[in-house]
């Protein structure tokens, strides 16, 4: 078994890929919204940091 390279991570080529870093970006979302949630400036950034960054998942496999 071959060591995944980071490349490989952050622009997937396959669907279980795309499935795990999809999982990764709510899980850390999810966090982040949670452990801002005393400051509302804070979560207002990660929720819209979430959203970009699923935005551009769709929009690279929509391309």
């Amino acid at each position: 078994m071959r060591c995944p390279r980071v490349l490989d991570l952050l622009l997937p080529s396959t669907d279980a890929g795309v499935a795990f870093q999809f999982a990764v970006v709510f899980t850390v979302g999810s966090v982040a919204i949670v452990t801002t949630r005393s400051n509302r400036d804070l979560r207002l950034l990660a929720v819209g940091l979430t959203v970009l960054t699923v935005a551009l998942m769709t929009l690279r496999a929509v391309h």
